[in-house]
């Protein structure tokens, strides 16, 4: 047992603070380190991160969105097309991604804003005559013609700021 130098309350040893009054009973000086032991692991675990991580194959043709402005990343499905746009009371068509829960009323986003599309060459981005326009790396696009995009390319509908990330 030790005891608490300021209340002399008595404390199990090994106690880092005094249960009653706080009081830091071991300083940080006195503690040490210890190494935990590995070794008795089932199995090997570098071998089976390796067989986890995915190839460069297995990865191919992944598409993903990050929000700039929250940081959040949107997977995907594998599909070849994807309509981005926010979702209103009675709208009828409804986008693939819908942008609603980021802000996208407020950023200027259109029901339906713009279109991705996957191809052999790699990845495109259309307007849809949007509102606010659709802008690439910070150049306005004109409506209705596909421009191609690179892995980071950043795309604003309005002022809803992604980045693209892909692989071909």
């Amino acid at each position: 047992m030790i005891m608490c130098p300021k209340c002399q309350h008595m404390e199990v040893e090994g106690t880092i603070f005094c249960d009653e009054c706080g009081t830091q009973l071991v300083y940080m000086d006195t503690l040490v380190t210890q190494t935990i032991q590995t070794s008795g692991i089932g199995g090997n675990a570098l071998e089976v991160a390796q067989q986890k991580r995915p190839n460069t194959a297995q990865i191919a043709g992944v598409l993903t969105l990050q929000l700039l402005d929250s940081g959040e990343f949107l997977s995907l499905a594998d599909r070849n097309e994807f309509t981005l746009g926010r979702i209103s009371d009675g709208q009828p068509i409804m986008p693939d991604i819908d942008l609603t829960k980021y802000r996208a009323y407020e950023c200027g986003v259109s029901r339906l804003h713009a279109i991705l599309r996957k191809n052999d060459k790699g990845l495109t981005l259309m307007d849809l005559g949007s509102s606010n326009g659709t802008f690439l790396n910070g150049t306005r696009l004109k409506p209705d013609q596909d421009y191609p995009l690179k892995n980071g390319s950043v795309v604003s509908l309005g002022k809803l700021k992604i980045q693209v990330l892909f692989k071909k």
